[in-house]
């Protein structure tokens, strides 16, 4: 059974919230869930009165069950975790903004929640993180919404939902279009801690995906792996330097042949020169031992051969799978062939002056 859940950035009108719940009832026929409220902390003193009875009487009069507790009124704390009276620079704004999309983020992975989320309340810019929060991570049965009453209604500091006829119709909830990228957005973009790094990610991604972005840097010491500036991935040294092999041999807008597992042998040099980049030669656990550290080995018997592309198939496999991870269709992608006589094989395809190696 699926929870709603009103989240709503408020400041100092609770009634936003009652006429709120008035909209999704006559809208929408929503009558039962949890209102989560997040403000400063002289909105908090505002919205005592939701706790003194303002939503039990909402409750009363439309015979609904919307919940709402004292620990789910929550204030925006500072960087220091102190609590803020109200957004007055730039870090309140980015502090703000991280809470924001810390919970929209939370209830939009939980399948069982329905989000409702309101901009009718505080800041312009808590509306606006709200709205770019819900573009990111909201689905298809979440909402976002605003409600107006009537100038005479708004000087009116007891009204809080219609309570006689001459009142209906008075509340104008308006459900907001906005973009859902839930699907489309890489699952980077839910690793990353705050508001502003979000945007770059998201922002990266998009031109990435149409063929904008610019320079990929590879540093070889840290394995870091960055996208004009983005870091997208810590690479495990065996990673790094099969990407380095890819790159230099195996990268078609170079016009080069992929990479096929059965001819493994006759690039042994080349493997062991990128492996010598990053310092792994010698270092037998790193992966890849069979085909680098046993010269003299035969390679006429089948087992022997098999026994080579397994290995080589579970390296380039945790290669590939760790850069797919970030986000498919990828100009940094490591693509797989389709199996032919030669069995498996691996390439990149990314022109070479957009990637720097440091």
């Amino acid at each position: 059974m699926s929870i709603h859940i009103l989240f709503s950035v408020a400041g100092m009108s609770p009634a936003v919230i009652t006429e709120t719940l008035s909209g999704l009832l006559s809208c929408q026929n929503v009558r039962s869930g949890e209102i989560h409220v997040l403000t400063t902390s002289f909105g908090k003193k505002s919205m005592q009165v939701l706790l003194d009875g303002k939503v039990a009487a909402f409750n009363d009069r439309f015979e609904t069950d919307w919940k709402i507790e004292p620990e789910w009124i929550e204030v925006i704390c500072d960087s220091q975790g102190e609590p803020l009276d109200d957004l007055r620079s730039s870090a309140d704004n980015e502090c703000a903004a991280n809470e924001i999309v810390e919970r929209v983020h939370c209830w939009c992975d939980k399948p069982d929640v329905v989000l409702h989320a309101s901009v009718a309340g505080g800041r312009k810019t808590m509306g606006l993180y709200l709205a770019q929060a819900m573009s990111w991570f909201a689905r298809a049965g979440d909402d976002l919404s605003h409600v107006l009453v009537p100038k005479c209604f708004e000087r009116d500091g007891d009204f809080y939902f219609p309570v006689d006829a001459e009142q209906e119709g008075v509340v104008d909830f308006a459900l907001i279009p906005f973009v859902r990228m839930q699907s489309l957005l890489p699952p980077l973009l839910s690793e990353v801690d705050s508001y502003s790094e979000r945007v770059k990610v998201s922002q990266v991604y998009l031109a990435d995906i149409s063929h904008q972005a610019g320079v990929l840097t590879l540093n070889v010491d840290s394995g870091i792996l960055s996208l004009d500036g983005c870091e997208l991935a810590r690479l495990q040294p065996l990673s790094v330097a099969l990407y380095l092999f890819l790159f230099e041999y195996a990268n078609l807008a170079r016009n080069q042949a992929k990479f096929y597992f059965r001819e493994a042998f006759d690039y042994r040099d080349r493997l062991i020169e990128c492996l010598d980049r990053v310092d792994l030669r010698g270092n037998s656990g790193a992966g890849l031992s069979s085909l680098a550290f046993v010269p003299e080995r035969c390679w006429s018997e089948y087992d022997q051969v098999e026994e080579r592309k397994d290995e080589l198939d579970d390296a380039f496999g945790k290669l590939h799978k760790n850069l797919k991870d970030l986000w498919m269709n990828a100009s940094f992608q490591v693509f797989k062939g389709k199996r032919d006589k030669k069995g498996p094989s691996r390439f990149v395809d990314i022109d070479s002056e957009r990637l720097r190696v440091v």
